[in-house]
């Protein structure tokens, strides 16, 4: 895969979770199992919103052949995207959040694995 079609990828990703976390924070909500409140969604929206400006500069950059760009991209994708399945994974083993945490988690280390991927061939 392309790095180009990659970060277009995760940018229409991020575009999603954006707008499925502003939109309906109660999906989410239901799907990780946490119990509905205002604080949830509150915080929910809030995360939302860091989505988008990660979406622009994904879709922005994706086509900037300049390779310390795409390996700075790359880097940051993958830490991300490690990261964030890591902290679902810990949630779960805490018990804070139900096993629909994995939707989240198995997309997460798909997309890690396609930037580490992409990172050893850059």
């Amino acid at each position: 895969m392309s790095n180009i079609l990659l970060f277009r990828l995760s940018a229409c990703l991020f575009f999603a979770l954006c707008a499925g976390l502003l939109l309906a924070p109660g999906l989410f909500g239901t799907i990780f199992g946490i119990d509905p409140s205002t604080g949830a969604e509150v915080m929910a929206r809030r995360a939302g919103l860091l989505f988008a400006p990660l979406g622009l500069l994904y879709l922005q950059l994706a086509d900037i052949e300049h390779p310390k760009v795409q390996r700075v991209l790359l880097s940051a994708g993958t830490i991300f995207l490690i990261t964030i399945a890591m902290l679902g994974l810990t949630e779960w083993a805490l018990g804070r959040v139900g096993p629909g945490i994995l939707v989240a988690v198995i997309t997460e280390v798909l997309f890690a694995a396609l930037y580490l991927k992409a990172l050893r061939h850059a």
